[in-house]
């Protein structure tokens, strides 16, 4: 197991970034950006992220996973950098660019990489317990880094994206320590696409698969209104100093993990539809609720649409599981995934504009709306296909 060891060391690493992502939206605030132009930087993020997924995969499974992780590892550290030493919107998209190629290169390929080792050392049994852990390991570095980044940030803005560039450059090198045997998969280009084809076709077919994308275009919408463009700015007008913001987004990642690690047990007592319909409403109340509250008792609020985001994953997870053919799962749920992404990415640029116009409070409350509306929608698709399931079993 020392060469998982030095998996959860990577990500331990990486987590250590929240230093610096805790302060994201105030520190390109205070380098003159608007808010529809984070907004905007963030659409990009996503945009680039989703379009590269597909073609580093094909990458990763040519030239190996060690080696795109690595990739991957180093475009992050370069995106960090750029935001540290050229502080202005130029500088940021490029950041923003690079962080996108970076992330798309490690989707995947860091689980595989796991998959392969354990395989060797006939442990592929414990497959799904050492990406928990290594998100675990992830998850503290973040509560530990955010508290601390957040105070660095009110003496030293620049520091803590100087210290998450090296964070990742730490971890790029730790990765070459990894070993690991790579066999080249043969398969010729023309099958990849028709596998490819194939997946994204019975993808748009599934009507529970689309009711997933519609609804988790609107949570992935929300969530990341809220944590790029809102809640630092939100917490400073409540009265939140700026060096205990990043004890609130410690506070917030506990309970969100908490409720992430528990969520099979609700999704299996309380059903599909029950907890489909939680994750779209509280986060939609709680959205409503803040827009109304400007004091600390909104803290409770936001805890809660956290709470709502944290049974997102591991459920939709588990709905998707049920429903992607054997042989084309990776492309089906890559496909789920980039679909996501694109109309996050989208639409967030324009909600970010929102605010810059009609300010937060009256975009919090359009947010809960808009999430009602159209995660119902996404809601009435994805059960509709299990209520004729169901119909022609009871014939």
């Amino acid at each position: 197991m020392r060469e998982i060891n030095k998996i959860y060391l990577i990500h331990f690493l990486a987590g250590l970034t929240n230093a610096a992502s805790v302060t994201f939206t105030l520190y390109f605030l205070s380098h003159g950006l608007s808010q529809a132009q984070i907004g905007g930087l963030f659409g990009i993020f996503m945009i680039v992220m989703a379009v590269f997924n597909i073609p580093t995969g094909a990458i990763a499974d040519m030239f190996g996973h060690k080696l795109s992780v690595f990739i991957g590892l180093i475009f992050q550290a370069l995106s960090f950098l750029l935001f540290y030493a050229y502080p202005h919107y130029f500088g940021f998209l490029l950041g923003f660019i690079a962080s996108g190629i970076g992330l798309a290169f490690q989707t995947g390929a860091i689980s595989s990489l796991i998959y392969e080792i354990l395989r060797k050392e006939n442990l592929h049994e414990d497959f799904q317990k050492v990406v928990g852990k290594a998100g675990g390991y992830m998850l503290l570095a973040g509560i530990i880094a955010s508290p601390i980044g957040s105070f660095i940030y009110k003496t030293n803005p620049g520091l803590p994206y100087f210290l998450s560039f090296l964070s990742f450059a730490i971890a790029a090198l730790v990765i070459f320590f990894v070993k690991w045997e790579f066999t080249k998969k043969s398969s010729s280009l023309g099958q990849y696409f028709d596998v490819m084809a194939t997946g994204i076709r019975l993808t748009v077919k599934n009507k529970v698969l689309v009711g997933i994308v519609i609804i988790g275009s609107v949570l992935t919408l929300g969530r990341l209104l809220l944590n790029q463009n809102i809640l630092q700015p939100y917490q400073i007008n409540i009265g939140i100093d700026v060096s205990y913001i990043g004890i609130t987004a410690a506070i917030i990642n506990a309970v969100t993990a908490l409720i992430a690690f528990n969520a099979y047990k609700f999704y299996q007592k309380f059903g599909r539809a029950f907890s489909v319909l939680v994750m779209i409403f509280l986060p939609a109340i709680c959205a409503m609720l803040l827009s109304l509250v400007n004091n600390l008792f909104s803290l409770s609020f936001i805890i809660l649409f956290y709470t709502g985001h944290g049974l997102r994953d591991p459920i939709f997870s588990q709905i998707t599981y049920g429903e992607v053919e054997s042989d084309k799962r990776s492309t089906m749920v890559s496909t789920i995934g980039f679909l996501t992404s694109i109309v996050a990415g989208l639409l967030l640029p324009i909600w970010g504009k929102g605010i810059d116009l009609f300010g937060i409070p009256n975009i919090l409350f359009l947010l809960g709306i808009f999430t009602l509306i159209f995660g119902g929608l996404g809601f009435y698709i994805l059960e509709s296909q299990s209520n004729r399931f169901s119909a022609k079993l009871s014939k």
